[in-house]
């Protein structure tokens, strides 16, 4: 027999053993079973965005070292299918691959996702907001804000001349510090954060004396949201006293000073009368 052609027919041969061998393992191979080394944990099979409910084909057991199971994993008992391990509502966004645990969920007796992120003690309450009010629509839902409040201050009588180095009319002051956005209008998670989105109301997550700030201020005046950096915690704003139209308008300070200089040869004396009183200035 020719020479080549034997050479042709072995290589033949020997091309057709590695293809069997490669589809016989591909056929046998089992979907991450655990060996004596290794358990399974409960996994993301995909990309879930927060708010998401999680079901089935959202989760896979995954293969992991067992001695590298961390504290809140999710290990697969016996034949334990992945709903029966983990069901709710994604807490946050959750990566493809990522390992589930307790806290990637929200309870699914929670009623609705506001109601079931919002911390023990905590409250939820909206206020209405208008793009100027809300950074121009780059307040997003798991942000962190503080909430200022302008109102007019209104004074009459011998109080205008009392205050008159301090306010005229309107004033400024941030009555609560490091808020987080628990929604925009009924969007409760955010699914683009590049992109700024005007809403009519933010819900807000705040305790029960705070609510109860809020519903009051209101009322008083107008509320803005002042946007935190990622991170920031850091209080002691609303020790700081208050932002006033006279401590902003050079104008209001010189007529203040003027008036000041004009009535140094006066005294102003309170005078009180039942239930009243009235401030009366006196010329020395």
């Amino acid at each position: 027999m020719n020479k080549n052609l034997l050479i042709v027919l072995a290589g033949g041969f020997v091309i057709a053993i590695i293809v069997a061998l490669i589809v016989q393992a591909g056929m046998n191979k089992e979907p991450q079973v655990a060996d004596a080394n290794t358990v399974q944990i409960l996994a993301a099979s995909k990309n879930i965005s927060m708010g998401s409910k999680i079901d089935a084909t959202d989760m896979k057991w995954q293969a992991w070292p067992e001695t590298a199971v961390f504290t809140g994993a999710i290990v697969r008992e016996g034949d334990q299918g992945e709903t029966d391990a983990l069901e709710g509502r994604a807490s946050r966004d959750i990566a493809s691959g990522e390992p589930l645990t307790l806290n990637s969920v929200l309870s699914t007796n929670g009623g609705n996702i506001v109601a079931s992120s919002l911390e023990p003690g905590k409250r939820a309450i909206a206020i209405r907001v208008s793009p100027e009010s809300m950074v121009g629509g780059f307040v997003n839902p798991g942000n962190h804000v503080d909430v200022i409040l302008t109102h007019r201050i209104r004074l009459s009588g011998g109080d205008k001349s009392l205050m008159r180095d301090t306010v005229n009319q309107f004033a400024t002051e941030t009555v609560l510090e490091n808020v987080r956005v628990l929604a925009i209008d009924q969007r409760a998670t955010n699914t683009d954060e590049d992109k700024a989105k005007v809403g009519r109301t933010v819900t807000l997550e705040v305790s029960a004396p705070e609510a109860e700030k809020i519903a009051i201020a209101s009322e008083m005046g107008d509320l803005s949201l002042s946007l935190r950096p990622v991170g920031d915690t850091s209080r002691g704003v609303t020790e700081s006293g208050v932002t006033t139209d006279v401590g902003v308008s050079r104008v209001l300070q010189e007529m203040t000073k003027r008036s000041n200089e004009g009535g140094s040869n006066s005294r102003t004396i309170r005078v009180y009368s039942g239930s009243g009183a009235e401030t009366i200035k006196v010329r020395q």
